[in-house]
């Protein structure tokens, strides 16, 4: 089973909405001037590309999340308490389904990184990679919008609970 950018992008979200404090809300691509504390500010992931193999690509994916509270120390303990989570799982992020069952497999992601970025709000940085193996000679790799627009749909305006 190929794992689809999508599938990627949605696991992570999900791994830290499954994570997050009760009533925290979720924000993506761009932050409201009244948002929400406690909230989840995550950034329109960056990627980088590379050859893997003869036929196979990898699409390295960075996404960047802020933990905004009212209290650096909050924020601060939200971060590396994401952070430790995902370390304690061995950098493996379970996968989803369509119908959002676990699939039994999961995503290798790197050691995600914390830094302060302002007053009350410090950003959890968590890369994984993404093999694409084009079955026809022509056929396009997967858009980075399109996966990322999907998985805004999937979880704009829920909150964790």
């Amino acid at each position: 089973m190929e794992i689809t950018l999508e599938q990627g992008l949605a696991a992570v979200v999900r791994y830290i909405q499954d994570h997050a404090e009760e009533g925290t809300k979720l924000y993506f691509d761009e932050l409201p001037e009244d948002f929400y504390v406690p909230s989840v500010y995550f950034q329109i992931p960056f990627t980088s590309g590379r050859k893997a193999t003869l036929r196979t690509y990898c699409t390295a994916i960075t996404l960047n999340c802020w933990f905004m509270e009212a209290q650096d120390w909050d924020a601060y303990a939200k971060a590396a308490e994401m952070r430790d989570s995902i370390m304690l799982d061995n950098c493996v992020v379970p996968l989803y389904d369509v119908e959002g069952n676990r699939t039994g497999r999961g995503i290798r992601t790197g050691f995600p990184d914390t830094r302060k970025i302002a007053d009350g709000t410090v950003q959890l940085s968590l890369s994984f990679d993404i093999y694409f193996r084009p079955e026809e000679e022509h056929q396009k790799m997967q858009k980075l919008y399109i996966a990322w627009k999907d998985v805004k749909q999937n979880f704009n305006g829920q909150e964790v609970g």
